[in-house]
This record gives structure tokens, sequence and C-alpha cells, in this order.
């Protein structure tokens, strides 16, 4: 109820069978906070080949469009454009280890109007006393 995580379990490189399996998680806590978790990581991220295999490891927005496509009018090709993308560095991506992020304080934690103007936050959040919400 607090937690969703997602498993990676045994994930080969196609045509690198040889180097070995990854194991590795995302998860996805009520509070906000995400852990990406690295249980097998046979050979250092760097040593993967970036044409072959791109790796992205991190955080991104993004948002996709479904365009027609001109070889196939009755097919949509899908663009996923990104942006507010925050990587880890992958040279510190090793078996048994994580990576947290945590999020920074918003509006959205607040459930009162106390809570509302008392807050340190550096940006203008105020609380509606209709919607009985922050705006």
């Amino acid at each position: 109820g607090t937690v969703f995580v997602v498993q990676w379990d045994k994930v080969y490189l196609q045509g690198k069978e040889d180097m070995g399996s990854f194991t590795f998680q995302a998860a996805l806590h009520s509070s906000g906070r995400i852990v990406f978790g690295y249980k097998e990581v046979p050979v250092p991220v760097l040593q993967i080949s970036a044409s072959q295999h791109p790796v992205k490891a991190g955080l991104s927005d993004a948002f996709m469009v479904l365009n027609p496509s001109p070889d196939v009018p009755e097919s949509r090709r899908r663009t996923i454009y990104e942006y507010h993308r925050v990587e880890l560095d992958t040279s510190r991506i090793a078996s048994r280890s994580a990576v947290e992020f945590t999020p920074l304080p918003t509006c959205l934690q607040h459930q009162s109007c106390e809570m509302c103007v008392t807050s340190e936050l550096t940006f203008n959040c105020s609380w509606c006393h209709v919607l009985q919400r922050y705006l």
C-alpha cells in the first residue's frame, strides 16, 4: 500500500549474454521517494556500448505525441519528448548499490491552511478556504 516495486530479473544484453545478467529494481514510494536498487551488475555500465545498448539511468519528465505515419496511413508513429532530465553518474552503478531520489518540499504536502501559511517554501503557495486545498 505504500510502495510500488518493479524488478527486472536476469536481464541479458542482446548479443552479449556471456557477460552475465543484470537484476535491478525501481521502487516508487507514496512519500514521493524513488529508489533504484542494483542487485547484480556484472559489468561496469561505462563499458556497455552506447550504440548497441543505449543506457539511460535517472529520471526525466516526458510526453508522447502520436503522429500519422507517412509510410502506413492507418498506423501512428510515437514520438517521445523528454525534458527536465536528472541523470545518474553511471560509474557509480554497481552490484549491491542503490540510489535514492527524495522529493523537494512543495505546496502539495500541505493539508491545512495553517500548514500552508506557516511553511518556509521559497515559492508562493496559498490556501483556498472554499476548496479546502492549496493553490
